[in-house]
């Protein structure tokens, strides 16, 4: 990544421009066309699932109003008093069986005469006596014995769907074959012991569920058929992989499933009859109802290159008009280079490359006023260095004047005097430290030291002190001369005051990613109102020189410049108890 980096770095600003703008077109077109593609297939998909959905309702919902039709005969054929004397008559009874078969007939033809899509009725007794219009029997086997009786007898209070009714011991007097027809069976009951009196049989056209099924349509291959209870087909329209769709693949009541039939992609929509558990399945090929989406991808393609090819032009032109002077300004600033300060860029235009024109031009033009002033400078500069050279024989002459007088007070054994030489010495050797503003922690510990020492010789038993810091801070760089006016800070205005020998304590740590420094005295401390004037004092502006403790307002000046507002000095003070000062600084390590 780095050597591509690297290799990109060094192309011209012409490849430069013309790679960004042909990139964000390409990612603009693939973007849209890849979206827009992806939400019309999505849209194409939700669309045809709708149209399925409601076909197969459709079909669904006229299905169920000839099953509930086809109920309500059987209903009530099986309330019609004639049926339930002739389901209960018995050889004991006076009533004669021709008569009562003669009314049980005419009612089915009634039936019969006004439902054309009904193609037979059969009515059977429990004691195997039947009468019948448009069904026959076919031998003298009791039809009690029928498996599609015995269902209707085992499960009375529902009504019986049998599709493809082949094996019964009844034919159609419409020469309709058990492929033609659609059965459906009830038990009765004896309305007042509740028992099974017999069973009626109604047998439906299934050119009904033909013209019904075959009036939806599912596009150019789509189809819907239905499905009974075991998988097996009730009706289809003519196709051939009908019956190479398995009912196992459908789980649950309703869904939808896509399996691959012929090496070509399927997708089914089922849903299941709330009576009884026949499906009604919608199937069509998605390479059918995804077409659209194909070729509206393929000329989205075209007209991406196409684009691409015309943006790809536009750039050029584009990145021209912005190379070309750019290119001029660059060779122009060669010749400059070269010494040739006249020439100038000619800015025709006000736009960012006429203004960095005129700026060059401007450069041009202080670089040629510059060079008169060359020997001005030179001169002021070699003022300047003998003025740095007279300045720094004047701390010279003091350090080797203080050395004179600390070998005679050596001489003639004044060791206190020596004392104070040293530090007086330390004290202004770490003062001036070469010029340099930031010193290591170790240096500010000794010239405060140094001042200690100095005003211990001044004070006697009047001040003692302690240094505790770390080893491991010593070696952080610091802002000189800040612990030495916080000190001065203690003695005047916190020990000086106070009766008996007082104590001044300078310590240090580590504390949230910042080096924190305290310098605390025993002394008379600040009344609670000088103390919070104090520490707004500190988050304020600067403070006049005739504010008591200008030393404290200088040093958090001087850190608040250096380091920031997050850095400077806070005090904690109770009166007659004493004074803390904390310093708080980046950790600089040196």
């Amino acid at each position: 990544m780095s050597m591509l980096s690297g290799l990109f770095a060094n192309r011209s600003i012409r490849f430069k421009l013309l790679f960004y703008f042909v990139i964000i077109t390409l990612f603009s077109i693939l973007a849209l066309s890849f979206l827009g593609s992806t939400l019309y297939k999505n849209a194409i998909e939700e669309e045809t699932n709708a149209h399925t959905v409601q076909m197969m309702d459709q079909v669904k919902n006229h299905i169920e109003v000839y099953i509930q039709e086809m109920d309500n005969i059987i209903y009530y054929l099986s309330q019609d008093t004639s049926v339930i004397q002739f389901m209960r008559w018995t050889n004991t009874e006076s009533v004669h069986l021709d008569r009562l078969e003669d009314e049980v007939r005419k009612l089915q033809g009634v039936y019969i005469e006004k439902h054309v899509e009904i193609a037979g009725v059969m009515i059977v007794s429990g004691n195997n006596q039947f009468a019948s219009s448009g069904l026959e029997q076919i031998t003298r086997d009791p039809m009690t014995d029928e498996q599609w009786y015995k269902k209707a007898v085992l499960a009375p209070d529902h009504i019986h769907l049998f599709s493809h009714p082949i094996g019964r011991n009844i034919r159609a007097e419409q020469n309709l074959s058990a492929d033609q027809v659609l059965s459906f069976v009830r038990a009765v009951k004896d309305p007042q012991t509740g028992n099974v009196l017999g069973v009626i049989l109604i047998d439906m056209k299934l050119d009904i569920i033909q013209d019904i099924v075959e009036s939806a349509s599912l596009g150019k291959s789509g189809f819907i058929f239905i499905m009974d209870e075991s998988g097996g087909v009730v009706y289809s329209p003519v196709n051939p992989i009908v019956y190479r769709i398995s009912g196992q693949w459908m789980e649950g009541r309703s869904g939808k499933v896509f399996r691959y039939i012929d090496d070509l992609e399927y997708q089914m929509i089922y849903n299941t009859f709330p009576e009884f558990d026949w499906r009604i399945v919608g199937v069509f090929p998605l390479k059918e109802s995804l077409q659209v989406v194909a070729d509206i991808q393929f000329y989205t393609v075209i007209i991406a290159l196409v684009t691409l090819l015309l943006a790809f032009l536009a750039s050029l032109y584009f990145t021209n008009s912005i190379v070309r002077p750019v290119g001029k300004l660059r060779s122009l600033m060669k010749k400059v280079e070269e010494g040739e300060l006249h020439l100038r860029f000619p800015s025709k235009t006000k736009d960012e490359i006429g203004e960095l024109g005129n700026s060059f031009n401007n450069m041009v033009q202080e670089i040629d006023n510059l060079i008169h002033l060359v020997y001005l400078e030179q001169k002021e500069k070699r003022e300047a260095e003998l003025k740095i050279l007279q300045a720094q024989i004047k701390p010279h002459f003091l350090y080797n004047t203080l050395d004179t007088i600390q070998w005679m007070a050596q001489d003639r054994d004044a060791d206190d005097i020596v004392d104070i030489v040293v530090a007086l010495t330390h004290l202004f050797r770490i003062s001036l430290s070469k010029g340099r503003e930031v010193i290591p922690l170790s240096d500010e510990m000794q010239h405060v030291e140094s001042y200690l020492i100095i005003q211990m010789a001044r004070y006697e038993d009047k001040l003692s002190y302690t240094i505790d810091i770390p080893k491991e801070l010593e070696s952080q760089n610091v802002l000189k001369i800040i612990l030495q006016p916080l000190v001065e800070n203690a003695i005047y205005h916190g020990i000086k005051a106070k009766h008996g020998v007082g104590k001044i304590q300078i310590s240090g740590y580590k504390e949230d990613n910042k080096l924190v420094l305290v310098v605390a005295d025993d002394g008379i401390g600040f009344e609670p109102e000088r103390l919070a004037q104090m520490n707004e004092s500190f988050h304020a502006i600067r403070q006049s020189s005739e504010d008591r403790g200008y030393g404290l307002y200088n040093v958090n000046e001087r850190i608040k410049l250096s380091h920031g507002s997050g850095y400077g000095l806070t005090i904690e003070s109770e009166r007659g108890q004493g004074s803390k000062i904390m310093v708080r600084l980046p950790l600089m390590l040196g």
